[in-house]
């Protein structure tokens, strides 16, 4: 999973769609070592002082390289089929196209832009989930709609969708979420911030779950409207749902952490 999502130096393994189709329900342990990485990324600019934007510049171009824009060309894709306004038959066909249309740049566009947004607010827990959040987004998204294509890479992703991929994403949501305490108890130590019991635990883990909650809700929203448009879920939709989904979670963790503070 870290050698097919990630561009991180990690050991070749005989690659197999087997092995991969049984492996999809880690896919959420995959978003939580691109988030760890990205929290030490940020204590590391927090530590020289960079300036909030410079943070977002750093953390948008640090997430793209660690997995090497692989989503952001579904995202882009599966703009320029679901919005062309043609046939399922002639949106699919859009969709293998390697060329990129108007609404895969403005969709590229302004996923750049809300993720710097992002990048430049949010932190902590935050920060950790929001790579998990997609991710386990991406397995429910499998679940819920079959494959609208008869080959494709991500037939594998669609097959690995299920009751325990489901289940899996859920558990790794809840428990990203409750990572918290070891994640403020080490900005304590590093920053010396002082934190009260409430702030400690209760409110960013409230938050964490609440923005996972909506992000899966917006997660079946698109799917569903994706299903209806063109009869199933690609490889492309499931790069769709994992950039929106860590979206929708970031912006709902960044305005409900303003709303409790």
């Amino acid at each position: 999973m870290l050698g097919f999502f990630t561009r991180l130096p990690v050991p070749k393994v005989n690659f197999t769609e087997d092995r991969f189709r049984k492996s999809m329900v880690l896919m959420p342990l995959v978003g939580l070592v691109i988030g760890a990485i990205l929290v030490l990324i940020q204590f590391a600019l927090i530590w020289i002082s960079a300036p909030g934007l410079i943070q977002g510049a750093v953390l948008v171009s640090s997430y793209i390289f660690l997995t090497g824009g692989l989503h952001f060309d579904g995202l882009a894709d599966t703009c320029d089929g679901v919005f062309s306004g043609r046939s399922r038959e002639q949106s699919l066909e859009i969709m293998k196209d390697s060329r990129i249309g108007v609404f895969g740049t403005l969709g590229l566009f302004m996923t750049g832009i809300f993720y710097f947004a992002a990048f430049s607010e949010i932190s902590g827990i935050g920060l950790l989930v929001f790579p998990v959040c997609g991710r386990a987004c991406c397995l429910i998204s499998a679940s819920l709609a079959p494959y609208a294509r008869e080959e494709g890479m991500g037939k594998a992703t669609s097959m690995g969708g299920g009751t325990g991929a489901v289940i899996s994403s859920v558990i790794s949501l809840i428990g990203a979420s409750f990572l918290t305490i070891p994640m403020l108890i080490l900005d304590i130590f590093l920053w010396s911030h002082n934190v009260i019991l409430g702030d400690l635990f209760l409110t960013p883990l409230i938050t964490s779950l609440i923005s996972s909650a909506v992000a899966v809700l917006v997660t079946i929203f698109i799917t569903m409207k994706i299903k209806k448009k063109l009869g199933g879920v690609t490889g492309d939709t499931f790069g769709a749902v994992i950039e929106v989904s860590s979206l929708v979670y970031m912006f709902v963790f960044i305005i409900l952490r303003g709303l409790f503070a």
